[in-house]
């Protein structure tokens, strides 16, 4: 496939990004005269596909779930999971398969391209409308709940659950990581709630990230990770959502809900080029030629810098989501030039058209949930 866009907004100014197969072949202020039939952006906001770097696909369905505070993550586990009682019993109906899709498609509808989704592989991983990377993942620290995914899996990052908590037990995790010799430049740690000074220098000299789930945090243990002390020690942090049953409603409520504590750029940063770093995906969260074509395009008139369209956009602000040069979302004014093969829905009374074969899941998926919103947004068909 290869098509223009034209008159669309960065921080530079207004530019034309031109794809051609999976690919960005151009970005340049105006169209290149060999290329056909560009689209007008309408001065829309052009951004990198967003990166959410955690998540439980297979759990986006879920509500909140316990009666916080908790002294760790397993004691939440314990607490909530009955799938022998509501609401897991209803939701567990559905297969594994389209529950990921669920997660894929909460991700989709906030503008993210590519997730890391921390659980067990499975087929259906590689035909999402989302891209997953190949990763590594350990539960925790001592876990025996391990594995991995995707080609070359072995040199991929290695996911942990680390930190997760507020008892003395959560504030080891990062020792038990390092004389395990599994704090490396290739571990990304999740949460790092429970981080004193000594781990946050060993965290640094290992080179390792730390991928922040502030709602999540906050839901389950009322505490935070220290942001502060992670960037005064130049540590690489990313932002993801969790599932929906500690986490928040899509990525989008997540960068709102830290607006303030950094700065906008820095927040755009940990949803793109510094979430690609801690995937392993270096090419992916930045727009240049040559580059993977993943790309959102915002209405957000008043906004003056990427940064701020995102942080004060709604899902429904989203005029079109490409992944790897295939559209994946679309909506007006592009629907003629780019809706045929994917299927039409209302999401909140707006018409919006989705790749994959959403009819069929929204109807399978009332059969046993019944009408309901997903991810705060009415879908119906």
């Amino acid at each position: 496939m290869k098509f223009g866009i034209k008159n669309l907004r960065i921080d530079d100014g207004l530019t034309t990004i031109t794809v051609e197969g999976s690919r960005i072949v151009g970005l340049q202020p105006l169209p290149n005269s060999q290329t056909e039939d560009f689209f007008d952006g309408k001065a829309y906001w052009l951004l990198p596909g967003l990166i959410n770097a955690h998540d439980h696909l297979g759990l986006d369905l879920l509500p909140p779930l316990g009666t916080p505070p908790y002294a760790n993550s397993e004691d939440w586990g314990k607490h909530i999971y009955h799938p022998e009682s509501s609401p897991l019993k209803e939701i567990w109906q559905l297969s594994y398969s389209e529950r990921l899709l669920w997660g894929a498609y909460r991700n989709l509808l906030s503008g993210v391209t590519t997730v890391q989704h921390h659980d067990r592989g499975h087929w259906r991983l590689s035909r999402l409308p989302v891209r997953v990377p190949a990763y590594r993942w350990l539960h925790r620290p001592g876990s025996t709940l391990k594995g991995q995914w995707g080609w070359n899996a072995q040199n991929a990052p290695l996911f942990v659950h680390c930190g997760e908590g507020i008892d003395p037990g959560s504030y080891q995790e990062v020792a038990q990581l390092q004389a395990a010799g599994l704090l490396t430049s290739q571990t990304v740690l999740i949460h790092a709630i429970a981080l004193k000074s000594a781990d946050i220098v060993l965290v640094q000299k290992a080179q390792s990230g730390v991928v922040l789930c502030p709602h999540s945090n906050q839901f389950l243990y009322g505490k935070m990770p220290s942001i502060e002390s992670l960037q005064k020690a130049h540590i690489p942090v990313a932002l993801g959502t969790d599932s929906t049953a500690s986490g928040s409603v899509d990525l989008m409520a997540e960068l709102r809900g830290l607006r303030g504590l950094l700065s906008d750029s820095a927040l755009l940063a940990m949803v793109t080029r510094n979430a690609a770093h801690l995937l392993g995906v270096p090419r992916l969260g930045v727009l240049k030629a040559s580059h993977p074509a993943d790309f959102v395009l915002l209405d957000r008139p008043e906004a003056t810098s990427q940064a701020e369209a995102l942080l004060t956009a709604q899902p429904a602000d989203i005029r079109l989501v490409v992944l790897a040069g295939r559209p994946m979302l679309i909506r007006s004014p592009f629907i003629a030039q780019f809706a045929q093969k994917l299927q039409r829905v209302l999401i909140n009374d707006q018409p919006t058209w989705l790749t994959g074969s959403i009819s069929s899941l929204l109807k399978r998926t009332e059969k046993y949930l019944g009408k309901r919103l997903y991810f705060a947004q009415e879908i119906s068909i």
